[in-house]
């Protein structure tokens, strides 16, 4: 039956939307949902007296694809796999969002002769349908998943015995899992050999995410397992694995220094050159349920109850298809060998300049590499705002990076900051001066306190901080 309104609505609809400039946005990371935040919010006075900035353009419709509804603050993702923060506390809902349409949908394939996007639903309901999102400006920003170097096994044994740290599924995951572990090695009936290795806990590479879980990892169990394990405490052991020649290696040498030496007071095992080749299960006389171990390239096994793999980055099926060998040549677009997508310094696709843009961490400026970063992504958003509603023109100006600088939360009241390079890496920079310690951790907060995007977390987040630290961490399973 048709509905009496419909008639109506498809009148308007058309009417009302055909001078309308058509924007859409795939992806919800740093890219995509500070994009959308700029497109439709309203500026405070104090923007639009000091930073010129505008109201919303009534004529932009801002779409935007992503199969999470949400945007994930990363910084602060290990401290919700260990209950220093709950999980909602650091994300923002999309379609919190005012006058923003947004699908919960993964991108597939671009027509650019139509100017259309094939996309594919996310939700077990719908059938995996397929279905066409037209757009006048595209704005690509899918991030990147994470890399396994096609390491035997460790795709398979996801979510089991293997964790990513990318999103909220998966921090909930390692915090469900390590409460599990250790109600497994309290039961009578578990043998010391089994205990050991149920409460090895394996981080597999050495960025600031890893040790920043390795560290918060560290603070949950001597504060708050502890005390409700207490004769397991002997068993426990964490190794941090890493394939390259150190660890933070974005970081002053001397930084990390500081932080080798935190690690080691805190019987942290640190292994550098040491790459895992492969994931096994194994049967043990003495353990009552399989074990897992990894292999490692020092010709050593370790065993382990967990492991969180953070370790490299890959490009998305979708960043994948833009560049298919089942595409028409004229089809396709430029790729580095890192798998990123080309772009030129305005941001724009090469060979799509005009219609597509890509940004963060699935993009890469040509002959200007960057890392790929929160910081990144965020300010290429906020270049990108101004273009995408009309107001300026697209190639008026160039983007450039200004860096901030490098932080890292070492847990217990310490932490370091790198100002080695503040500024743009490609033109002028300066030195702003490194910290470690209760400095660098209170600036680590304060600054991620601060560049929380809405009032909500602003406020929970310091309560969580302070529940923490006064009446313990979160040991529910649940």
């Amino acid at each position: 039956m048709t509905s009496p309104l419909s008639d109506l609505s498809d009148d308007r609809s058309e009417s009302a939307d055909t001078a309308k400039t058509r924007v859409v946005i795939l992806g919800t990371g740093w890219g995509g949902f500070n994009l959308a935040k700029e497109l439709t919010d309203s500026p405070s006075w104090l923007s639009k007296t000091f930073l010129g900035r505008s109201d919303p353009d009534p004529n932009v419709e801002i779409t935007v694809i992503s199969p999470s509804n949400h945007f994930v603050f990363t910084p602060l993702l290990p401290s919700t796999a260990t209950g220093t923060l709950e999980f909602h506390t650091i994300q923002e809902p999309v379609r919190n969002l005012p006058s923003v349409t947004y699908l919960q949908a993964k991108g597939r394939t671009i027509n650019y002769e139509k100017s259309t996007i094939s996309c594919m639903g996310t939700h077990t309901l719908s059938g995996m349908r397929t279905f066409e999102v037209p757009y006048d400006k595209l704005v690509v920003s899918v991030g990147v998943k994470t890399g396994t170097f096609g390491t035997k096994n460790v795709a398979e044994f996801e979510n089991t015995s293997v964790f990513f740290l990318k999103h909220l599924h998966h921090a909930r995951g390692i915090r469900l899992r390590t409460l599990e572990l250790f109600e497994i090695a309290s039961y009578p009936s578990t043998s010391d050999e089994e205990r050991h290795r149920l409460l090895s806990f394996v981080v597999v590479g050495a960025g600031p995410t890893s040790c920043e879980y390795a560290s918060e990892l560290h603070d949950f169990l001597k504060e708050d397992m502890s005390r409700l394990y207490p004769d397991l405490m002997r068993y426990i052991t964490i190794t941090l694995v890493e394939a390259g020649d150190d660890i933070l290696t974005p970081f002053d040498q001397t930084l990390r220094e500081y932080i080798k030496g935190l690690f080691k007071s805190r019987s942290i095992d640190i292994k550098v050159k040491t790459a895992v080749q492969g994931i096994y299960k194994f049967d043990h006389p003495r353990y009552k349920q399989e074990g897992t171990k990894a292999a490692l390239s020092d010709g050593t096994e370790l065993e382990y109850g967990l492991m969180v793999w953070s370790a490299g980055l890959a490009p998305t099926v979708f960043t994948e298809n833009l560049d298919s060998e089942n595409l028409d040549p004229a089809d396709r677009v430029m790729r580095s060998r890192a798998g990123r997508i080309i772009t030129d310094k305005y941001l724009r696709v090469k060979g799509r300049e005009g219609q597509v843009w890509a940004i963060g961490d699935c993009a890469e400026i040509e002959d200007a590499p960057l890392p790929q970063l929160a910081q990144v992504a965020q300010q290429q958003a906020q270049y990108l705002a101004p273009i995408m509603a009309n107001k300026q023109e697209e190639d008026a100006k160039g983007w450039e990076y200004f860096t901030l600088g490098s932080m890292m939360s070492a847990g217990s009241f310490k932490g370091i900051y790198d100002g080695s390079t503040f500024g743009n890496p490609h033109g002028w920079h300066t030195k702003t001066g490194k910290m470690q310690g209760l400095s660098a951790w209170l600036a680590w907060r304060g600054t991620y306190w601060f560049r929380q995007l809405s009032l909500k977390n602003k406020i929970l987040i310091p309560i969580y901080w302070l529940k923490a630290q006064v009446m313990g961490r979160c040991t529910g399973k649940f």
